[in-house]
């Protein structure tokens, strides 16, 4: 597996990052005034494949459930966006986000449909883009050492290892409780996926020449 590393690039403000955080800060305040756009904007899986509904592939990454959902999003995309946006570009960065949140429920609803039999619960959040966010960050910069809060303590490890461990948890997440469980895993292993795939396209075009450090 080729891994992108030793590389020089410029640091550069991370504006769509900021307004992505935002813009997810508004609406979630605009949620808990106006609990139906919840229902209007949420993705349903089975209307999806049936060509209904489909601007909520886009509109599912801007909502989200409570606090703790928005700010555990919004927090990993601070953590792991700045980067990959001075990297991609502010213009590849946006249009790298919303791919990886339109497979990611793409992938979520095919699965959900045609291997679980379900399709019928209501998806939101940006976790399916932010995955594919966390894949860029890992394979630009795999050795990064990573502090996470565990049980028993801060541990640190490197980005990729870290990327790969968490992908691998919702794989086997995905696989035993599919749709069900109040959490889409089927949506975080589809939007990694399509981050490793879009990383590794963008290698050869947009970051062909870039320098990009460890």
């Amino acid at each position: 597996m080729v891994i992108m590393e030793e590389y020089e690039y410029v640091p550069t403000t991370p504006w769509i990052t900021y307004t992505l955080i935002g813009l997810n800060v508004i609406i979630f305040f605009m949620e808990l005034l106006d609990p139906q756009i919840v229902y209007r904007y949420s993705l349903i899986p089975v209307l999806v494949l049936q060509g209904q509904a489909l601007h909520t592939l886009v509109t599912h990454m801007f909502l989200h459930a409570d606090f703790i959902h928005i700010f555990s999003n919004m927090y990993a995309l601070w953590v792991f966006g700045d980067d990959c946006e001075s990297v991609f570009g502010r213009k590849t960065f946006i249009i790298f986000y919303l791919v990886c949140g339109v497979f990611a429920g793409l992938f979520h609803s095919y699965f959900s449909v045609y291997v679980f039999g379900g399709g019928d619960i209501p998806c939101l959040g940006a976790s399916g883009a932010i995955f594919g966010v966390i894949a860029a960050y890992a394979f630009l910069f795999p050795r990064r050492p990573l502090r996470i809060w565990a049980y028993y303590g801060v541990i640190r490890v490197k980005a990729l290892t870290f990327a790969l461990f968490y992908a691998l948890v919702e794989t086997l997440y995905a696989i035993f409780l599919g749709p069900y469980g109040g959490i889409a895993h089927t949506a975080h292993v589809g939007g990694f996926i399509t981050g490793v795939i879009m990383t590794f396209m963008l290698k050869f075009t947009v970051l062909r020449g870039k320098e990009i450090p460890p």
